[in-house]
Order: structure tokens, then sequence, then C-alpha cells
């Protein structure tokens, strides 16, 4: 867990992006769910969201990282590859980040911001109107 920043140990999928998203042709089925946990990681691991890295913002061994999502090391470098040729995945010296971690997280916030963004009506609208002269107050 990152120190100075507030622990959470959940993440919110866009259940769409997951479902019909560009996942489901990049990676193999096994790859997928690979990608799906390394959500997970990226968020309890590391300095900030969508970084998987030790506290200090290095990189953690693929070995361990592979222990910790229960999959091969292979599966793992194959998950990253495809990753980085799709630049949803950067490698660095940081660690792995997942670019549009953000993106994957999808909140009641973000469901609701539509209708926030609405002009709001005019509550005069009717006063102004046709029949303006029959509206009482």
């Amino acid at each position: 867990m990152a120190r100075g920043r507030k622990p959470r140990t959940w993440v919110r999928l866009d259940c769409q992006g997951v479902l019909h998203g560009s996942i489901n042709y990049i990676f193999n089925l096994g790859e997928q769910a690979v990608f799906i946990k390394m959500i997970a990681m990226a968020e309890v691991y590391g300095p900030e969201p969508g970084l998987i890295s030790d506290n200090e913002g290095k990189a953690l061994p693929l070995e361990f990282i592979a222990h910790e999502l229960h999959c091969s090391p292979d599966v793992l470098k194959s998950v990253i590859a495809k990753g980085e040729t799709d630049k949803s995945i950067e490698k660095s010296v940081e660690g792995i980040r997942l670019v549009n971690f953000s993106n994957y997280q999808f909140t009641e916030y973000d469901r609701q911001k539509p209708y926030r963004d609405k002009k709001k009506d005019d509550p005069d609208k009717f006063v102004k109107g046709k029949f303006g002269n029959i509206v009482k107050r």
C-alpha cells in the first residue's frame, strides 16, 4: 500500500468497456483475466492510481507481479507486450502504468454527469410565454 495516499481496496469497472472494449480482441480470455486483475492491482500498489510499483516509485519484479496475479510470468509478459503495442500499458523504471486507468473507472458521479450538465430550466419560462398572464406564483 502506498504511503501518504488514502487506501482504497476497490475499483469500479466500466461494464460496457469490459464487455465490448478492445481488450476482447487484443487479449485472449486468460490475458483478459490478468488485465482485469492488473486494474485492481494498479489501484492498490504504487504511489498513484494506475501505476504498479513499490512505494518509492520503482518497478516491482515481474515474477512478483505474476505471483500476485496468480498467473505465469509468460502470460504477464504477453499481456504487457500486447498492451504496449496497443498503447494501453507503459513499462518503465517506475513500474507498469495502465495508461487509461481513469477510463476504466466508472463512478456514480460519471453516470450522473450528463444530467448535471444539462441546461437548467428557466423558472420564469411560463411567465414569459404565451400564457404568462394566467400564471400565478
